[in-house]
């Protein structure tokens, strides 16, 4: 039960990780990305754009966790 309750609380806060990390990601750099009408290869920008949110979303929980971890 304790292993499914951790599981659960990754995934959920992974999620809200990759919110937060795309709105500032929007926020500071929404004008100067092209949009994929303008320019043919954007949509590899937001491809590499969105790999690099879940990295980041994946590491901040990870981060969060060991220091949880730690402090225990």
């Amino acid at each position: 039960m304790s292993n499914a309750i951790v599981s659960i609380t990754k995934f959920i806060l992974t999620i809200i990780f990759l919110y937060v990390t795309n709105a500032l990601i929007s926020l500071l750099f929404g004008n100067i990305i092209p949009n994929p009408d303008e320019m043919k290869g954007a949509i590899f920008i937001y491809l590499f754009i969105f790999i690099g949110e879940i990295i980041l979303a994946s590491l901040a929980t990870h981060l969060v966790f060991k220091i949880a971890k730690k402090e225990r």
